[in-house]
Order: structure tokens, then sequence, then C-alpha cells
């Protein structure tokens, strides 16, 4: 959206990512903390570290579904690739918030932005859509708990 000057599904995906962290930390994404620039870096330090659920807003004092946090913000930092192709797909995002599916893998460091992310050599911007449905790895088949995070017996992240 930046460099077109035009909204995509993949930059809808990016705000609507935004919304459920502004919402989920209690701050607004663009706030500075912990020497971080934005709240993104910062939450996806603390997922890297395995604290995750330090980005919980405080002020919930704990009242909050362990299980239902961790899975909003790995959303959150999977909506938030800096790869637009990367991010997940609508239908996804409804199935991870139900919890009809698990959350996304994501990695444990943020990856790096390329631009292009997903328009071949000679083609235009309008095909990204159709190009990305192809390329992304966030579809609900490829998703499995263990291939993102551990539980204990007690079922906390580890």
């Amino acid at each position: 959206c930046f460099h077109t000057g035009k909204a995509t599904q993949q930059s809808d995906v990016y705000a609507f990512g935004a919304v459920l962290m502004e919402v989920v930390c209690g701050l607004r994404p663009g706030t500075k903390i912990a020497g971080f620039q934005f709240l993104v870096d910062w939450v996806w330090s603390l997922y890297r570290e395995r604290r995750l659920l330090e980005a919980v807003d405080e002020k919930l004092g704990g009242d909050y579904v362990v299980e239902e946090a961790e899975r909003i913000l790995l959303l959150v930092l999977a909506c938030s690739h800096p790869i637009a192709s990367e991010r997940p797909k609508t239908q996804t995002i409804l199935q991870i918030i139900s919890g009809s599916v698990p959350a996304p893998y994501v990695p444990p460091f943020k990856p790096a932005f390329v631009w292009p992310s997903v328009v071949p050599m000679g083609e235009d911007y309008s095909s990204q859509a159709t190009t990305s449905r192809s390329v992304s790895g966030w579809t609900p088949q490829c998703l499995s708990r263990e291939s993102y995070v551990t539980y204990t017996s007690d079922n906390t992240l580890v």
C-alpha cells in the first residue's frame, strides 16, 4: 500500500493485525517501547524470547484465556509479516480467531522486507492478488500445533 498507493487484501490484513495488536496489548501500534521503534517489533522480540504473554495489556490483570491470547498474538505477528504474500488470508484469520484451526507458524525472527513480494517480472500490480494465492504458506492444511509451539502438560507455552 505504501509503495503503490493502493490498498490490497494484504494491506487490509496488515491493518487488521495492527488493530488486534492494539486491543490485546492496550498500546497503539506506533508506541515506542523497550527500545523498539514500533510495538510489533517488541511483540516479535517477546515471542522470540518465549515471553509472548508479557505483551498482553497489564490492565487485564491476568483475567484472560492464555491460549486465546497466545493464538491472537501469533495471528498479529502473522498479519504483520513484512512480505505481503506471506500474510494469512481473511478466511484463515476467521478460522484462527474462532479456534477452528491453530495459530499459524511464526518464525522467531521477523523476516526481512522484500520488494516486490509476489509480483513476477513483467506483471502489473493488478495481478498481485491472484498470484499471491498460490504462494502463501498460510493455509489451514499446512498448519499444525506441533509446528509452531510446544505446550507443557498444564497447557502453558514453552
